[in-house]
């Protein structure tokens, strides 16, 4: 299975690198990779997150391909906390996406995105990725990055 990821131009070269900043499946100190089940995914959620700023600087985009699909987690819907998309995100996600990071049952999660209907879950989804999952780079591989720029000049953005 293939899954997508935007990176800057500092960051792409170390594709598995990521801060501990924290997200809406993360908290502040608890580190974690995000990617889409799309490019167009990847790119609605990057955009939402960052807004017009995208198209000041080049990005790439890091295909993964994970080798074993029975490594990744999946997230029932009816498991979601009720508040599971509010914007901004709130502290109940983060604290189920820590506790599944610290488990480490699973190198790789799938969730909902909240930029994306949940009817079109889990077709359309994010997925996470632990970082700290012992002997992760057996799991997964890159097998792609490909540069491209936000054309937001063609985008009526406000």
């Amino acid at each position: 299975m293939r899954y997508y990821r935007i990176m800057s131009e500092a960051y792409y070269q170390n594709p598995f690198s990521c801060s501990a900043g924290g997200g809406r499946w993360n908290p502040k100190g608890s580190r974690m990779i995000y990617a889409g089940s799309a490019p167009t995914v990847a790119l609605l959620e990057y955009l939402c997150i960052k807004g017009t700023a995208v198209g000041s600087k080049p990005w790439y985009m890091i295909v993964y391909e994970i080798v074993d699909e029975k490594w990744i987690g999946t997230l029932d819907k009816a498991s979601l906390p009720q508040d599971w998309n509010i914007l901004p995100h709130g502290k109940a996600t983060q604290g189920f996406g820590k506790a599944w990071l610290e488990e480490k049952e699973f190198p790789f999660l799938i969730v909902p995105s909240s930029r994306v209907n949940i009817a079109f879950y889990p077709l359309e989804h994010n997925l996470l990725i632990n970082p700290d999952f012992p002997a992760l780079s057996g799991l997964v591989k890159v097998v792609d990055t490909i540069s491209f720029d936000y054309l937001l000049n063609s985008l009526s953005l406000k």
